[in-house]
């Protein structure tokens, strides 16, 4: 095969970016697979063969010529067990499980890209996320990205592609990472058990690979029956119950505001069609410039969502001033 760069796989979370890497390099690694050139990681038909001895090394994390990188803080979610070089470094202390990748595993991992395949065949290594490098981390990778070792290769991938450093990201080899078209997001969801399948597809735009695609449908949808339309509340005004998690809260706000800034530019909402008379109704009340008013408070919050000082009041106050948007313009 022809000398690989890097490849960086992009995406928004939920389209399965790390599953398609896995796959990718499994399939690379398979013994049963003779290859001319290197997989795409997008092919939605990419199959090891699950029974040679490769196979099984892999499926028991215990192949030698596979190498995984991730956050410790992301393992067990991604059924890895890094548990042997993540202890910590004083007995009996207690700490958080790291969300970045830290120095010492890249050191490791560039001390294993110069040594030979065990196996005789190509040496993989997984990179997930590639945002997740702090700048000491990713200096110390750039010079094996960019002259690996023969028959080394690696796949990485990201949610946020801005957040890597332009020396990282310019040896590597883009891709975009595909969404799954709605007929491949409802045969997942169905397979999973998942409820109203369509109701979550539309909800999360078919990326149902995420941890949580229907996160915060049921209180939007609360939320949205509690607000007042024309000065009267659509159903009840019943307390709407425990809001989810800031960053959730947050993302279904954003997701009831565009589909009622859709609405008044006459376009179908993406995330709650079958809510689409509703979502006219106090679009039309609210009006425009005040939508994209609170539009752009959401996106202040996004970014910082994740690293709350006070999550639960900051909801509160993020959804009394949702709520106030209708009252306000009923008057």
């Amino acid at each position: 095969m022809d000398d690989f760069p890097p490849l960086l796989l992009h995406g928004a979370v939920g389209l399965g970016i790390w599953n398609a890497l896995f796959t990718a390099a499994s399939a690379m690694l398979c013994e049963q697979t003779s290859l001319t050139e290197i997989l795409d990681p997008t092919d939605r038909n990419l199959r090891a063969c699950g029974q040679c001895v490769a196979c099984r090394l892999i499926r028991a994390g215990t192949h030698p010529d596979l190498m995984a990188l991730v956050p410790e803080a992301m393992a067990s979610e991604l059924g890895l067990n890094i548990a042997e070089g993540a202890e910590s470094a004083t007995s009996g202390e207690k700490r958080s499980p790291s969300k970045d990748i830290p120095i010492d595993a890249i050191r490791q991992l560039v001390d294993w890209a110069h040594g030979t395949s065990h196996r005789g065949g190509l040496k993989v290594a997984l990179v997930y996320p590639l945002d997740a490098l702090a700048p000491p981390a990713a200096n110390a990778l750039l010079k094996t990205l960019e002259e690996p070792a023969p028959s080394l290769y690696f796949l990485t991938g990201t949610h946020h592609l801005d957040r890597i450093l332009p020396t990282l990201r310019s040896r590597c080899r883009l891709k975009p990472m595909p969404r799954l078209g709605h007929d491949e997001a409802l045969r997942i969801l169905r397979e999973q058990g998942v409820a109203n399948p369509k109701d979550v597809a539309n909800w999360c735009r078919n990326a149902v690979h995420g941890a949580d695609p229907d996160g915060g449908l049921a209180w939007a949808r609360h939320l949205l029956s509690a607000l007042p339309t024309q000065g009267k509340t659509q159903g009840h005004a019943d307390p709407i119950g425990a809001p989810p998690a800031l960053p959730i809260a947050v993302a279904a706000l954003q997701k009831l505001n565009a589909d009622m800034l859709r609405t008044q530019f006459g376009q179908r909402p993406l995330y709650l069609p079958t809510e689409a008379p509703a979502l006219a109704t106090l679009g039309r009340q609210a009006g425009v410039v005040r939508l994209q008013s609170f539009w752009r408070r959401l996106a202040e919050y996004s970014g910082t969502a994740h690293f709350p000082l006070h999550a639960g009041l900051t909801v509160d106050a993020l959804t009394l001033e949702f709520k106030q948007l209708f009252r306000w313009s009923a008057h």
